[in-house]
């Protein structure tokens, strides 16, 4: 498995819901008419790095926005909140996407591997077990010239034996190119050239350990079946679980985490953030339906009702009910426009499983086989106990590998009201203008930034034009806790 995952589309129908079906509970879910918008420009402006993959809209959750600058420019490290964002799994049954608060992907995924563990069928079984009552003696010696050889046997995780550990141990840890086979050990010539690997005090085992793979006889695919399957199951169980920097963990803030790769640089990404013609606007108009609703109508749409708070807020010099208060009032009529400059995305993924080194932790291939081997009497992989986990789409073993985002939007409202000249020396005279959409501060750390301001009135048609920029701490900005306004992802649900 590639380290960069492959995308894959949603299906028809969960495309046609992506633009249809709301989800209360979010502050932008009356809001799709918006997301979809942004979304579909955005898509557009980066579609050759997108390839096939299907952008999908995004509702912003407690993580907040994307924490782009991933690699901490002082120190090269890990960014813990970068980790943190692209570490959470997707909420089941949501649209648009959603992040699950309080829960991380690692975690239901070494739940779901844990659960696996690779056993033969009962014919393979038979057969293996035949074999290994006629290789009793040898498997006898094996284990006492390791006790003898380190003191005590290996411990052995569950759906392993010592034997086992100690088979999966040679055929990696000794192998001149790991790994090796059991078959290679009952037909090699040379094996000290196949196990070059092998410590001082492991030679005298060699010799023991091929009288009891020559035991085995032919059966001894079944037995490197086992060993190793489970081996390397429980090697990326380790990387995820107990994460060390022998089995390829990040170290953050002095923390061992299981290792993601981000494939794009922060230099390409705040070159991208900072590319002029790179814009996604909406525009709307908007109206005061009752005391608690907007009426919004996005240029080309049919139009939607949705909160005060949810939709849009103006903080002018300490008056956070400004917007509602003197701006969208019912005798007003309102126009505004949002640009998100700068598109530009990051792709990210777990780092795949090592079965050459056993390092890493993403390792795809038991959870996949297990879920395809059922209660079938196969050998595979097959999950016991079943972790009672949904797979497929409309479950939470989900997570994103494509962000795109841009930076906080900069903002033209156009009122036509006979307060226009009120409004615009109010403006003028406040010290500070902090605005949120869609229920979210837009500034760091869910706190509104400062927007620089500019008013133009127009006597003729009564009417002030209002344009907020977005602080340079927004725009392509290079410090540690920078975020992008999110414009859409890629989902990947890597077992349905």
């Amino acid at each position: 498995m590639k380290d960069v995952m492959t995308p894959k589309k949603p299906k028809a129908e969960k495309q046609l819901a992506a633009t249809s079906d709301l989800f209360a509970a979010n502050p932008s879910a009356e809001a799709v008419e918006i997301l979809e918008t942004l979304r579909l420009q955005a898509a557009q402006i980066v579609s050759a790095a997108l390839g096939t993959a299907t952008l999908s809209n995004f509702a912003t959750t407690g993580l907040g926005n994307f924490p782009y600058m991933w690699e901490n420019p002082a120190n090269l490290e890990f960014n813990q909140k970068t980790y943190d964002w692209i570490n959470a799994n997707l909420k089941a049954n949501t649209t648009p996407s959603e992040q699950a608060s309080g829960s991380n992907f690692t975690n239901i995924f070494a739940n779901a591997l844990a659960s696996t563990t690779y056993t033969l069928s009962s014919a393979d079984q038979a057969e293996l077990n035949t074999a290994a009552r006629n290789a009793t003696i040898q498997q006898g010696a094996l284990l006492k010239s390791w006790r003898d050889a380190y003191g005590s046997l290996p411990a052995a995780k569950p759906g392993e034996t010592p034997t086992d550990v100690i088979v999966n141990i040679i055929l990696t840890d000794w192998a001149t190119n790991p790994p090796a086979t059991l078959t290679e050990v009952q037909n090699a010539k040379n094996l000290n050239a196949l196990l070059g690997n092998t410590p001082a005090s492991g030679q005298p085992i060699l010799p023991i350990f091929s009288n009891w793979v020559n035991a085995l006889g032919a059966s001894v695919s079944l037995q490197n079946a086992v060993s190793m399957n489970n081996g390397q199951k429980n090697a990326a169980l380790d990387a995820v679980r107990n994460p060390t920097l022998a089995n390829g963990a990040l170290s953050i803030a002095g923390k061992l985490q299981p290792a993601y790769r981000v494939a794009t640089p922060t230099s390409s990404i705040l070159n991208g953030l900072a590319a002029a013609g790179n814009s996604a606007v909406v525009k709307m108009t908007v109206s005061r339906f009752s005391s608690s609703e907007y009426s919004v109508k996005v240029t080309g749409q049919a139009g939607f009702k949705i909160p005060i708070l949810s939709f849009f807020t103006m903080n002018v010099g300490g008056n956070a009910s400004f917007f509602q208060e003197k701006i969208a009032t019912q005798s007003n009529s309102i126009e505004m426009e949002l640009t998100f400059t700068g598109v530009t995305l990051a792709q990210y993924a777990p780092v795949s499983y090592n079965d050459a080194t056993n390092q890493d932790w993403f390792f795809m291939s038991p959870i996949n086989d297990a879920i395809a081997a059922g209660k079938d009497d196969v050998s595979s992989f097959k999950f016991k106990p079943d972790p009672r986990i949904d797979f497929s789409e409309d479950g939470p073993f989900g997570l994103m590998n494509t962000i795109v985002f841009s930076n906080y939007p900069n903002v033209k409202i156009v009122v036509k009201s006979a307060e226009y000249k009120s409004i615009a020396t109010t403006i003028e005279q406040s010290a500070s203008v902090g605005l949120s959409f869609l229920g979210i501060p837009l500034g760091l750390g869910g706190k509104e930034a400062t927007y620089s301001k500019k008013v133009k009135t127009e006597s003729s048609s009564e009417s002030v034009t209002i344009t907020l920029d977005a602080p340079p701490e927004l725009v392509a900005s290079s410090v540690v806790d920078s975020e992008g306004w999110i414009l859409g992802v890629v989902t990947e649900y890597p077992a349905s």
